[in-house]
């Protein structure tokens, strides 16, 4: 009986154990920072960026009250970690959103163990510095190691980043410019790519792309650089994190190989790796050791090689990683064809079509039929090297990770396939999931008990890190029963990857892009459990989530034989537009046209449009017009209207770079009432807003001026 008491005691004990509650403040508060030398006014966790990172033990009962001290709404969605729905903090789908001055109270259960992170879900506050680091200790430690440090990896603008999407928005080459990854005629002459670089225009495409901005820093823990202490021969836990809003990392220890342990905060079998790719939301738990007497720098470098940011362990000397060969961005994917030159959509020029895709034809994880190129390196300058197809630059390790147990779903569970396609355009800037932006989407349904797999199919030139909310998936690459469990997963460029999860929550989910301005502009879904219904208060509030948001700039030269540009205000799919020409060298008077255009985009490729022309030459001619613009292979842009007069407008415009700043611009047309006209030019980039023209008018002639644009 004695022995039965005790027994009874140390359960009882052991689930008060269980249920310890771990209790943390978070503030949220805008307050000056310093990064990288400057100081700014930023947003902060507990004063700080990162914030303060959270330490749990498996079995807790996590409570965490957000205060919001901010002068506008804010959320913290825990990253990776299994919550109740009304616990996920992001706004509008699962909550509402914390005011300022206000206190929301978060409380779950702690049910695994692992590397996670936690981010605001509101706007851009992310990259403005609302992120930290949580930590969850096993109840038996399966890798003990003398050292356990928290990396947290991201990367910074000084710029605000609202300011930032507007002019991705506007389709300007300014960031690729500043960071010196700007494509160029003379650029693919240089590096002996010019057959790829006129392919690319064949087949058009826009310039590919690592990275969207051109950041001022790469952080670790909120700074370039960073030492910690660590004795030779130690072993070393790194709890890798990546918290950038827009960069991939390559990461790399100078004293020799990473054993990854841990992906995504789920155990895998150890594996030996010198470098690898871990994209945005990501976490890896890799052990080093200090090999000797030094300060060995682990490494992470900006996918796009344009900086780096670097954390050294141990101390003497410093031992550098190495330097990763820059991308070849030249390189271009996919065949010419008659089909893809004669296509009407940008998926049918890539040969990926919508038909082709519900055909099952992209089905198998990988790249696509035809986009393979092999490891081969005589195909790109010795001195850079191809993402994915060179082991210098290689894609995410997901090939080498193995679950520690099957993760395969029971036999005779019925499974639903869903086929995603990613979609985007570069100019325009937005992008879309399963061909519609958040804005015009509907629910993904699922049912709880069947096992969903999800086909993601990417025709874009850029990576995209998926991260499904409230659950884990396997990542069907190749480990059969033992595929590693994942809450964020790459789909790289032209390529397809096959993830499927046991629906066994209940709820709705966000899925979408993690790059912090994809999900902005578009490429995001709710997931939906049939049989759930929303809470009053989300539902009251849930049209907010798909807002359509307009963007304002405007373009106009100022020149000495005449003025020309635009005004714009565009959201997914439509513009308005207003555009000026105004010319008063080599004719009587000054004349002067504008046009008035409401444009429905469709993708792009094509657009249609109507409005009003106003030309006042002398003789006062309006009239209304209907059309539609066209990209042709060589990515020349032409365009068509009919106007209410009976007559026609027709016309070509070209903007080709010749170097990173000089571009060579020009259009030609012919209207039935004004006959031909045209234009060719130089322009040279001054800065983010300001460029320098030298140009002939058909109608003005020569000119000389500068180009604004705000």
């Amino acid at each position: 009986m004695r022995r039965l008491g005790g027994i009874l005691f140390l359960l009882l004990w052991a689930s008060l154990v269980q249920a310890r509650v771990r209790e943390y403040h978070l503030v949220l508060e805008e307050r000056p920072v310093t990064i990288g030398g400057r100081t700014i006014r930023a947003m902060t966790v507990n004063g700080k960026i990162p914030g303060p990172t959270l330490y749990f033990e498996e079995g807790d009962l996590a409570r965490i009250h957000v205060e919001n001290r901010m002068s506008e709404d804010s959320s913290i969605h825990w990253h990776g970690v299994l919550v109740p729905p009304e616990m996920d903090g992001v706004p509008y789908v699962s909550f509402p959103p914390i005011k300022p001055g206000s206190t929301f109270t978060y409380e779950f259960p702690i049910r695994q163990a692992g590397t996670y992170w936690y981010h605001s879900h509101t706007g851009l506050q992310e990259q403005r510095g609302v992120y930290g680091a949580i930590v969850v200790r096993p109840r038996r430690e399966r890798f003990p190691v003398d050292r356990d440090y928290v990396v947290v990896l991201s990367d910074w603008t000084y710029e605000d980043p609202e300011a930032v999407l507007r002019t991705l928005k506007a389709g300007r080459e300014w960031y690729n410019i500043k960071k010196g990854t700007a494509q160029s005629l003379l650029g693919a002459v240089r590096l002996g790519m010019l057959k790829h670089f006129f392919k690319r225009e064949l087949l058009r495409m826009p310039p590919m792309d690592l990275s969207d901005i051109a950041y001022d820093h790469f952080l670790v823990n909120g700074g370039p650089e960073l030492s910690l202490p660590a004795r030779p021969g130690e072993k070393i836990r790194l709890r890798i994190i990546n918290a950038a809003a827009g960069t991939n990392f390559y990461v790399e220890f100078a004293g020799g190989p990473m054993t990854i342990v841990s992906a995504d905060g789920q155990e895998v079998e150890p594996v030996k790796l010198k470098r690898f790719l871990i994209v945005i939301a990501e976490t890896y738990d890799v052990i080093v050791t200090l090999p000797r007497e030094g300060a060995f720098e682990f490494r992470a470098t900006a996918q796009d090689n344009t900086g780096h940011a670097s954390l050294w362990l141990g101390e003497g000397p410093r031992v550098a990683a190495p330097t990763i060969p820059s991308p070849n961005l030249y390189h271009t994917m996919g065949r010419v064809s008659w089909r893809s030159l004669l296509a009407l959509r940008p998926e049918e020029a890539m040969g990926m079509s919508d038909a082709a895709v519900r055909a099952g034809k992209f089905d198998r994880p990988g790249m696509m039929p035809g986009m393979k190129m092999g490891h081969t390196r005589r195909s790109t300058p010795p001195d850079l090297a191809l993402d994915g197809m060179d082991p210098r630059r290689p894609w995410p390790p997901y090939r080498f990770l193995r679950a520690t147990k099957p993760t395969a779903p029971p036999p005779g569970k019925p499974v639903r396939v869903l086929r995603l396609t990613l979609d985007g355009d570069m100019e325009r800037y937005v992008w879309f999931l399963g061909k519609k932006a958040l804005s015009e989407s509907d629910v993904i349904r699922i049912r709880k008990g069947e096992v969903v797999r999800l086909i993601l199919v990417n025709r874009t030139m850029m990576h995209h890190p998926m991260h499904l909310h409230g659950h884990f998936f396997r990542v069907l690459s190749g480990q059969g029963a033992y595929a590693p469990w994942k809450h964020t997963v790459d789909v790289a460029p032209m390529s397809t990857t096959v993830i499927e999860f046991p629906a066994n929550e209940s709820g709705d989910w966000f899925f979408h892009c993690h790059i912090l301005y994809h999900l902005k502009s578009g490429m995001a879904r709710v997931v939906h459990y049939e049989g759930y219904s929303p809470p009053p208060a989300v539902r009251k509030i849930r049209p907010l989530l798909y807002q359509d948001h307009w963007y304002a700039w405007a373009e106009g030269t100022l020149a000495t034989n005449m003025s020309e540009g635009y005004l714009n205000l565009s959201n997914t799919r439509w513009n308005l537009r207003a555009v000026w020409e105004i010319g008063w060298e080599g004719v009587p008077e000054t004349e002067t046209e504008w046009t008035l255009l409401v444009e429905r985009y469709f993708n792009r490729f094509f657009t249609v449009f109507a409005g009003a022309d106003l030309l006042d030459d002398g003789e006062d001619l309006s009239r209304a017009v209907i059309g539609f613009t066209y990209l042709l292979p060589l990515n020349l842009r032409t365009y068509f209207w009919l106007d209410s007069d009976g007559g026609t407008r027709m016309g070509v415009e070209k903007h080709l770079p010749l170097t990173a700043r000089l571009f060579l611009e020009g259009y030609a047309q012919y209207d039935t009432w004004e006959k031909w006209e045209g234009e060719v030019g130089l322009s040279y980039v001054l800065s983010k807003r300001a460029s320098l023209r030298a140009f002939w008018h058909s109608d003005y002639f020569w000119g000389v001026g500068l180009n604004f644009w705000f």
